[in-house]
């Protein structure tokens, strides 16, 4: 057995933990790809598969910022509730005002969404035709 082991080109071992349900969706992905055995199925998959990384961090300064408006607008619609100082042209230059940060912020996040969504297709269906490499 010694012999064995000295011979064995593969001699780093890693450890993944899983869920049930993540041992059950493996293992049928296991069943799909025709190998018999876990370790050159998982060392197939570890070493062809393209890693995709989305960065969000720049969303989080977006919510802050849209968390910074609705404060501004709350601190607006008090002062007009106290004082009745707004007029109504202002309120509805406001409305315009953020409806079009909405859509902005809408498109840019439904098109996160979509890259997120075709990246999850390569990962999970091996197609790249809408991969950014």
């Amino acid at each position: 057995m010694v012999y064995r082991k000295q011979r064995r080109t593969r001699n780093i071992q890693k450890i993944v933990r899983l869920s049930s349900s993540e041992l059950e969706d493996l293992n049928l992905r296991l069943a799909m790809s025709g190998n018999k055995k876990f370790n050159s199925f998982a060392l197939q998959s570890l070493l062809t598969n393209k890693i995709f990384h989305v960065d969000f961090s720049d969303t989080k300064a977006l919510t802050a910022e849209l968390a910074r408006i609705g404060n501004n607008l709350n601190q607006i619609a008090h002062i007009a509730n106290t004082n009745n100082t707004v007029t109504n042209d202002q309120v509805i230059e406001l409305k315009e005002q953020v409806h079009q940060l909405f859509l902005a912020v809408n498109d840019e996040l439904l098109h996160r969404l979509d890259n997120v969504k075709k990246f999850e297709q390569v990962i999970l269906y091996g197609s790249d035709k809408n991969s950014l490499d």
